[in-house]
């Protein structure tokens, strides 16, 4: 588990090896950081399905996050999955997520496990 904002997430998970989870939530794309085990975000998102398989290798920013990883094992993805939920609430934690501060590095946001 990792927390993001006020969220808890599931993960993070090394992207080949994910198992998306079929549940409407939140996700969130992840580099290591310079320390061991801290990650910072480079991308947050929301969707109806996050099995969908366009999800993460068809985004367009795609080839961006892995020019930020070098290398798609150390590209990272954490879940929140938000059962039951509707895409107005999936949009405000969405928004929420967005308004983290920005770490000097790549990303919204920096975590440690």
């Amino acid at each position: 588990m990792i927390t993001l904002g006020s969220r808890q997430f599931s993960g993070p998970f090394i992207a080949p090896l994910w198992s998306p989870p079929k549940a409407p939530g939140l996700y969130a794309v992840m580099v290591p950081g310079w320390r061991l085990l801290m990650f910072h975000a480079v991308h947050f998102g929301q969707a109806e399905d996050l099995s969908s398989p366009e999800l993460i290798k068809q985004h367009p920013k795609y080839g961006y996050w892995l020019t930020l990883a070098g290398t798609e094992w150390n590209l990272y993805l954490a879940t929140c999955e938000m059962y039951g939920s509707t895409e107005a609430e999936r949009s405000a934690a969405y928004q929420e997520l967005l308004t983290l501060p920005t770490t000097t590095t790549r990303g919204q946001a920096h975590a440690q496990l």
